[in-house]
């Protein structure tokens, strides 16, 4: 289920006059600018839970996707990631004396106990038997974007940007 955000935008100039002018290209004009303000926090948003999480801007980008307002979104711009745990092997691991050494949320530390498993997956043996064996995860991108540094560039971003481009997207009407 997804959660619906809201953003409160100040605009820096009457733009009512804009949209008696724009008249029925108005809701294209909106589309469009939310469309562009949607795209760059999209890309803010990808750097910055791509930071905090200790993984690289492609896989933080491969999780994350969009719905536009003037296509799937229907006059909404959703930012949507994929419920994702990673693994802990996109965290260069390195195996130790003490278990594997790996880097989530940015921060090299040692997970006692562990070992390097087929395709550099990290494990843990849950007793003192061979086996079972349990995998081990990391950051999780959904969880991520929604708090921290990230949730706070989002509406930092959107915030600044909308008005501006609402105010472009009318005047490419108008003239």
């Amino acid at each position: 289920m997804s959660e619906l955000v809201a953003v409160r935008v100040d605009f820096s100039k009457d733009l009512a006059a804009l949209f008696e002018k724009a008249g029925l290209k108005t809701p294209y004009a909106v589309g469009r600018a939310i469309d562009e303000v949607g795209n760059k926090t999209k890309t803010i948003v990808i750097r910055s839970v791509a930071k905090q999480a200790g993984v690289k801007y492609g896989k933080a980008k491969g999780v994350i996707n969009a719905r536009q307002a003037m296509g799937a979104g229907g006059g909404q711009y959703e930012i949507v990631a994929r419920d994702v745990t990673l693994s802990l092997k996109e965290f260069g691991p390195r195996a130790t004396k003490k278990g594997v050494s790996a880097a989530p949320w940015g921060k090299r530390r040692v997970f006692p106990h562990t070992f390097l498993g087929p395709n550099g997956h990290v494990f843990v043996r849950l007793g003192k038997a061979r086996l079972p064996i349990k995998k081990l995860f990391g950051p999780n991108i959904p969880k991520e974007m929604v708090k921290d540094e990230t949730e706070a560039a989002f509406f930092r971003a959107s915030g600044e940007m909308l008005g501006p481009a609402l105010e472009k997207w009318l005047l490419r009407q108008i003239g």
